[in-house]
């Protein structure tokens, strides 16, 4: 008997089919093939068809049949072959059958399974790259013309427009940096961040988050039943529930942690006035008294006073470095800090004493009633910062300074620098009139260009999620910064957090016009539709990045509902590094200053003493 017979694939198949016959008939078939049992296989193929009848027809065969494997013995043993192993089988290990009479050669075989997979293939591209239409072919960028930080409004140069000899230009890559591929990256590994570096990232996004921080909890409930089903206002009313009572927990949560940071405060004054009230006791004895007068108004055990008292001091030891807006805007995870004393030998404190001031000016313009919660511990403080959060100048472990007075008195900007920070660039009516020229006839203005969704201002209905943090989504303040360099640029832009690579920062805005000369400014649009972005007067951030030969971000168009947008897009920007682009060469050829980035692949060093 063939072993074939004996495989349990074969008497599932007759039990499937309801088949006795099918056994006998298989036998009398490998009976008449001889004796040579290693060169027989059985292959088992499905074919589709229209009806319960079929009729063979070798010309439609490749087009209707699915093949599902091979059964065959070699080496004294059963061998099931599935197409999945084909790949990993040598041909020779293949079993050897020849095609039934009239078999298109074009059916699939072990043969040609194997020669499918070591056929070449190409790459596929992530959704950020954009179609050669929608790409930027060059760009060009302007700065402060009387700085090296190159503060100032770019230049995008589309392609067949003239350089004007009076506009320093950049060029930017043809494509978005794409989203790195779990799994598929070759280069050498990224370093992990630290626990440290979680938490100090997690607190600044708590300040750039919309959390609104209270004393005062009122008290609602919601007046709807969920019998008669879940309408929109009913959903929308339980949603704005939600978030108040998200924002009450915060407030509940930072209140009790400045309590309790004050506490301890309070117990070691009390352990020194023991110790002056009674002078006979040791430092060991006033803190057990101080100790047993809290337990009785608190109705704790010793033991759980203690660990309670060490998680509290860490508290304080954070408040101590990084001030009360370290501690009010730390998330969740500052428990576990405390808890384990994690980081705290580590260099916890020296970070946080370096970020003090700077989280103080993100707090108060961003959140100014924070400090009312200071009220509770009788800190009846006041807001240091007000006004945008990008028209204060951080430093290191020293106070902000309004923008204005970092420009020393040399800088023309000093006599009158009047900078107004926007959120969308405003079109010159007196040079287009209610036309905004950066709007793009020819294309879909309902459809991305890039993604191919739909987009649209509203989030329930937009489908583009190319730049979410920008466009068709809520919109939070970019966690960045000014802050002043230390290598001559003046200002910059520091990343308080992580920028993905592939993520947008921000979008280059000001205003929208035409006709500038002796100025630098970021052209854009066609060669027949031209216009030009200017940063002098009126802008946000992106006015200050800086340049560098090793940029870590780069200018891009994009278009968002029919008008083109000129994005700052991320190549990787970790937490706590400047924010950088490459000013190009035809933006240093008509700047005769040495660049002042740093980089060991620094193009312009030295470029005026050559």
């Amino acid at each position: 008997m063939h072993p074939i017979l004996d495989h349990p694939i074969v008497s599932k198949l007759s039990e499937l089919f309801e088949d006795p016959e099918f056994i006998p008939r298989l036998c009398s078939i490998l009976s008449s093939l001889g004796s040579n049992d290693k060169g027989v296989c059985l292959r088992i193929d499905a074919v589709v068809c229209a009806s319960n009848t079929w009729n063979w027809n070798p010309a439609t065969w490749d087009n209707h049949s699915l093949s599902l494997g091979w059964l065959g013995f070699e080496n004294n043993r059963s061998l099931t072959i599935t197409p999945r192993q084909f790949a990993s089988l040598k041909p020779s290990s293949l079993p050897n059958q020849a095609p039934p009479p009239g078999y298109d050669k074009g059916a699939v075989t072990p043969q040609s399974v194997l020669n499918e997979c070591h056929r070449p293939r190409h790459k596929t591209v992530g959704g950020l790259r954009p179609s050669k239409s929608s790409t930027l072919v060059s760009a060009t960028e302007q700065l402060d013309s009387d700085t090296d930080s190159g503060a100032g409004s770019d230049h995008l140069q589309p392609s067949g427009v003239k350089n004007q000899p009076s506009v320093r230009q950049f060029h930017s890559d043809a494509r978005f940096p794409q989203r790195k591929r779990p799994f598929k990256d070759t280069g050498a590994p990224a370093l992990q961040p630290s626990s440290i570096d979680k938490l100090i990232s997690g607190i600044w996004r708590q300040v750039h988050s919309p959390i609104t921080l209270s004393v005062s909890f009122p008290d609602r409930r919601p007046q709807f039943s969920l019998a008669t089903g879940v309408s929109q206002e009913v959903f929308r009313a339980i949603s704005g529930l939600c978030k108040e009572y998200y924002n009450q927990n915060k407030s509940s949560r930072a209140l009790e942690m400045v309590v309790q940071a004050h506490w301890v405060e309070c117990y070691e004054a009390r352990i020194a006035s023991i110790l002056l009230a009674s002078p006979g006791y040791t430092k060991s004895e006033a803190r057990m008294m101080a100790l047993k007068e809290a337990c009785s108004t608190l109705g704790w055990q010793e033991k759980e006073l203690r660990n309670r008292l060490a998680i509290w001091r860490g508290y304080k030891e954070i408040k101590d470095s990084g001030g009360w807006a370290s501690l009010v805007f730390a998330g969740t995870g500052v428990y576990r800090f405390c808890k384990y004393r994690i980081g705290f030998n580590e260099g916890l404190t020296n970070r946080l004493r370096h970020i003090a001031s700077s989280l103080e000016v993100a707090a108060d313009t961003l959140h100014p009633g924070w400090r009312d919660l200071l009220r509770i511990v009788n800190q009846n403080e006041k807001c240091r910062y007000s006004g945008h959060p990008h028209e204060w100048v951080t430093f290191d472990t020293e106070p902000a300074l309004p923008l204005a007075n970092t420009y020393s008195p040399h800088q023309s900007l000093l006599n009158d620098f009047n900078f107004k920070f926007i959120d969308d660039s405003l079109i010159d009516q007196v040079a287009f009139g209610l036309e905004d020229p950066r709007r793009v006839p020819n294309i879909d203005s309902n459809i991305c260009q890039i993604c191919k969704g739909q987009q649209a201002d509203d989030g329930v209905s937009n489908r583009c999620s190319c730049f979410p943090t920008l466009f068709g989504g809520v919109r939070y303040p970019q966690p960045v910064q000014l802050y002043h360099t230390t290598s001559g640029k003046n200002n910059g832009v520091v990343a308080r957090c992580q920028f993905e690579r592939g993520t947008a920062i921000a979008e280059f805005v000001g205003l929208v016009t035409s006709g500038i000369d002796g100025l630098d400014v970021m052209m854009g649009g066609t060669p027949e539709r031209p216009y030009q972005i200017f940063q002098g007067h009126m802008g946000n951030f992106t006015r200050f990045i800086n340049h560098s030969c090793r940029p870590n971000s780069q200018f891009q168009r994009f278009y968002w509902r029919g008008v083109e947008r000129v994005l700052v897009v991320s190549r990787g920007v970790s937490a706590g590094s400047e924010i950088t682009v490459d000013y190009s060469e035809s933006y240093w050829r008509k700047l005769k200053k040495n660049c002042l980035c740093g980089e060991l692949s620094c193009r312009f060093a030295h470029q005026v003493a050559a």
